[in-house]
């Protein structure tokens, strides 16, 4: 066995070869807050942490609420911060008009592109019309790869060597394993964008095609056939191809639908810490009631902060999928995320 072959494939000492894919493995409650939870409902526990946060300052002696000039000049710089979300929710809505404005020829070449590439998965997957939902259509694919997977077994030379024979046999009880909880995933996902590249985000990477390259390009003396691990590779690629395609659809989305929140929020937010500005004096000497004025004080602090919590929560989720989706094709640049 050659220095190469001995470096992909398990060491003497059980050390655990880089072939093998290892599973990203996360906390439920983190995965929640930074991709399945919903961005309003993230949005609110934030809010409430941060209306927590000012009680706190309160009973630390740090948030003087019947000092009416110190609340309102915080309330001043914190309605002067939330202007410029004029100017953020304008550079978001350049950048996604951007993406979706084009003249015929360019639009038609897009389609054409869209449409080959349904056809060339479609005829290598024989599943006849491809489905249009996001998560049907990766499924079809990552259903493929796992057959293709299931059939490298019986391509396996009877004289192979016996630590490639374990190095490939390894691969794909773990492929298997990985591919089985992606389609399940994939059938309970609904239709929509994010459903489907929620699945798939961890799974499936680009050590799989690097992988299976190395069993097809320099182990080539395990296999009798080679068929499966062609077809695999190819569809490998379809799958990167095809999850690329479905974030930069969701990520278009996703900025469409935060820019109208921070729209819906930051008019209110403007308001209301306007009203607040002008009539917080009188209202420290209408009301005699310290708890009062603190709720009154620390509603107001939270309801100029909403537009940054909002922004917070989606701005989390697009960048954790850009983060785990960031080892496009071949290359494997991260072991997690």
């Amino acid at each position: 066995m050659s220095a190469r072959d001995r470096e992909l494939s398990t060491t003497a000492d059980g050390e655990e070869s880089q072939l093998t894919y290892q599973k990203i493995t996360e906390s439920p409650l983190r995965r929640w807050l930074m991709l399945d939870g919903h961005r309003l409902a993230i949005a609110g526990l934030l809010t409430a942490g941060l209306y927590a946060a000012v009680i706190a300052l309160y009973v630390a002696g740090l948030f003087p609420v019947t000092d009416a000039g110190t609340v309102v000049t915080l309330y001043g710089s914190l309605v002067g911060g939330t202007l410029p979300f004029i100017t953020i929710v304008l550079a978001i809505n350049q950048l996604v008009l951007s993406q979706e404005l084009g003249w015929t020829p360019d639009l038609r070449d897009r389609f054409d592109g869209m449409t080959e590439f349904q056809r060339d998965v479609e005829e290598l997957t024989e599943s006849g019309v491809s489905p249009a939902s996001p998560a049907a259509f990766l499924n079809v694919i990552v259903t493929a790869t796992v057959v293709r997977a299931r059939r490298l077994p019986d391509a396996l030379a009877d004289d192979a060597d016996p630590d490639k024979r374990a190095e490939v046999e390894r691969f794909i009880e773990t492929f298997e394993s990985d591919g089985e909880t992606v389609s399940n995933a994939l059938e309970d996902a609904e239709f929509g964008t994010f459903e489907a590249l929620s699945a798939v985000l961890g799974h499936h990477q680009g050590n799989y095609y690097h992988a299976a390259r190395t069993f097809r390009d320099e182990w080539d003396d395990v296999f009798d056939e080679t068929e499966p691990l062609e077809e695999l590779i190819e569809l490998l690629g379809f799958l990167a191809v095809a999850r690329q395609t479905f974030k930069t659809l969701y990520v278009q989305h996703e900025l469409a639908v935060l820019s109208r929140m921070l729209l819906y929020v930051g008019f209110p937010t403007l308001v209301g810490g306007g009203l607040l500005m002008l009539s917080y004096s009188q209202l420290v000497g209408a009301i005699s009631s310290t708890w009062l004025l603190l709720a009154i004080a620390a509603g107001g602090v939270v309801l100029v902060f909403l537009p940054f919590m909002v922004l917070l929560s989606y701005a989390l989720r697009i960048a954790t999928i850009a983060a785990r989706t960031a080892d496009f094709g071949p290359f494997v640049p991260r072991a997690s995320s």
